[in-house]
């Protein structure tokens, strides 16, 4: 397959997509050792071993080697990331030279090309990152992605049940009533590993695809967690409404200042708009500094209001 680099109008957005959506492909692959049998353990005892080895802090700089492939274009790209807790997640992209930068809040979107001949600055929100990505992307999935934490994971308001595999046990998503009707099937009959589809079994199932709306969510999300450990290394969302999957793994884990964290996240998202595969190797960390975020835009850039062109 030829390799083409990416530049110009879409490295901005590349390298976002890279940054937000992590993702590579490649199977799911562990350390050998000798797997022992894991005792059955309640979900919410999970949720609890996971909340206590959070990483805490309050500011991190990140200093990453990616490489990124889809939308018929493949590269390989250095970002630095500088994040303050919850608030704010800057990163610089270079291809060779500074590129673009991105700087994300709750609430905004800044994306700036650098790259001669096709200078523009995004000033907007994430309805129009999401459109750009065809996935939900939001600024608390893009600090737990970094961060090599479970990406949408929200025991506040979703309930799971635990389950065991080869080594490993896995949290899910229990089924509400319209997910058992479009996957034909009930949350205690799937395996961690089965495929997803939507199996239409009856008009309820058909009229309730044609009731939702795009701002709706139909996921079912998985989560595997090292029985040893309890280091998060795999993380599958499924998207039924839009047909789309999202994977995550994290390998290679030391023991750094913050904790065990993953110096290797690789991901892949399939769905009907295509692939995008990318992986991401941490470099170096720095807890704690006083950051700035630079965004200072020139007077002669463009400004846009959309990600797609």
């Amino acid at each position: 397959m030829t390799r083409r680099r990416v530049g110009g109008q879409s490295l901005a957005v590349w390298a976002l997509l890279a940054g937000v959506l992590v993702v590579a492909s490649g199977c799911f692959t562990s350390t050998r050792r000798t797997q022992r049998t894991l005792r059955n353990q309640e979900a919410a005892q999970l949720l609890d071993s996971l909340a206590a080895r959070a990483p805490e802090w309050q500011t991190l700089g990140l200093r990453l080697d990616a490489e990124a492939s889809g939308m018929g274009n493949s590269g390989s790209f250095t970002m630095n990331v500088r994040m303050a807790k919850d608030s704010v997640i800057w990163m610089s992209i270079t291809y060779g030279v500074e590129a673009a930068r991105v700087l994300l809040t709750p609430d905004s979107v800044m994306v700036m090309n650098k790259l001669p001949g096709n200078r523009y600055v995004y000033l907007g929100n994430y309805d129009a990152l999401e459109r750009a990505v065809q996935a939900p992307v939001s600024f608390e999935l893009v600090q737990s992605l970094l961060l090599g934490q479970p990406l949408l994971m929200d025991p506040d308001n979703e309930a799971y049940v635990s389950k065991i595999q080869q080594g490993h046990y896995v949290l899910m998503t229990r089924y509400d009533r319209n997910v058992r009707r479009l996957v034909g099937a009930d949350d205690k009959e799937l395996r961690p590993d089965d495929s997803l589809a939507i199996v239409v079994e009856d008009r309820r199932a058909e009229r309730l695809l044609g009731k939702a709306d795009e701002d709706e969510e139909l996921l079912v999300k998985r989560y595997w967690i090292d029985g040893e450990t309890y280091d998060p290394v795999r993380d599958v969302i499924d998207d039924l409404l839009r047909g789309r999957t999202i994977q995550v793994f994290r390998d290679d884990v030391e023991v750094t200042e913050l904790g065990r964290l993953a110096n290797r996240i690789r991901m892949e998202a399939r769905g009907p708009e295509g692939q995008f595969d990318a992986t991401f190797e941490v470099r170096r960390r720095r807890p704690g500094r006083a950051y700035d975020f630079p965004f200072t835009i020139p007077e002669n850039f463009e400004r846009r209001t959309s990600l797609d062109r």
